[in-house]
């Protein structure tokens, strides 16, 4: 093989694995981008949220997608969606503490090192933010906050 053969071919090569790359990741980020443009659509129909600014993906027993924006009226709302059943629940912030808060409140009592995410959805019939977040042993923890009050409703830590 001469050397221009071998450079076409390594460039070749290269590009192959660049498109293989690509192609994965869009493969495999497609079922979020699909949830979250439905849970969108849903919000907008069931609560009227014109401005969406929050999806999250909750699974405990059972799993639900929420978005968070504002109405037309400017009022903050957030819509809970079960995946499953499609049923939803309409939730205002009102007098709610506000996410920024929730992680504060997780962050100062367990230090972690990373908060992982932040996602509303129900447990026991009542709307809950879960937040689950790396300790500094490498472990993660979550904590389940009660939507209204921000009070801590349940903790699994360490695992």
């Amino acid at each position: 093989m001469n050397r221009s053969t071998k450079i076409l071919l390594t460039i070749s090569l290269v590009i192959l694995a660049l498109v293989s790359m690509i192609t994965y990741v869009n493969l495999s980020s497609a079922p979020y981008s699909s949830a979250r443009s439905q849970s969108n659509k849903i919000a907008n129909t069931s609560a009227g949220i014109v401005n969406p600014d929050y999806f999250g993906n909750y699974s405990r027993t059972d799993q639900y997608y929420a978005v968070g924006g504002l109405t037309q009226k400017k009022q903050y709302r957030y819509v809970i969606i079960n995946a499953k059943t499609g049923k939803t629940q309409t939730v205002n912030k009102g007098n709610a503490p506000m996410r920024e808060s929730i992680i504060n409140g997780v962050s100062e009592r367990y230090d972690p090192t990373k908060i992982l995410h932040i996602d509303l959805g129900l447990y026991k019939k009542k709307p809950t933010w879960e937040v689950a977040f790396k300790n500094k042993n490498g472990t993660i923890g979550y904590n389940l906050v009660d939507f209204k009050t921000g009070k801590s409703v349940q903790v699994i830590n360490n695992i």
